[in-house]
């Protein structure tokens, strides 16, 4: 019995000393923003991704008329609030999920082909890319439907 106690405290601070290692080692890595390269490469991600969109005839009808400007902004603090860097998003859930609707099928595929392009222009880091992909790239078109 006096065993099975021993061992169980003893499996007890195992555990907690390995689950603060692991916390210790995740903060010491960052988040996934910091690791990207911060508000520079988010901001350049935007910029890239909106110019290259706008000359896809693919997104001509959507993104013709668009101020990119004004818009890159607004989807860089998107952008950086959904890769963990603090910002306030300008979109709620609700909003990007109804500019989803705004979008068709051609026109969310090439907003993601251009996003992937995009993305490797601004990093090298194939994991960083892989990251910042599963982070945003579910949620673009909603985004983007949603800011213009």
């Amino acid at each position: 019995m006096k065993l099975q106690i021993l061992v169980r405290w003893l499996m007890l601070v195992i555990l907690s000393v390995g689950l603060g290692v692991c916390d210790g080692l995740a903060q010491s890595m960052g988040s996934l923003f910091q690791l990207a390269g911060g508000m520079d490469t988010v901001g350049k991600l935007s910029s890239s991704l909106l110019e290259s969109s706008a000359k896809d005839p693919r997104l001509a009808g959507l993104l013709g008329k668009v101020d990119a400007s004004a818009v890159a902004p607004k989807l860089a603090d998107q952008m950086c609030s959904m890769l963990g860097g603090g910002c306030k998003a300008p979109l709620t859930d609700q909003q990007v999920a109804a500019g989803a609707s705004k979008l068709n099928e051609s026109q969310t595929k090439a907003l993601g082909d251009n996003f992937s392009s995009s993305l490797k222009s601004v990093t090298d880091n194939p994991l960083v890319r892989e990251g910042i992909s599963k982070a945003i790239a579910p949620k673009l078109g909603g985004i983007v439907g949603a800011l213009i």
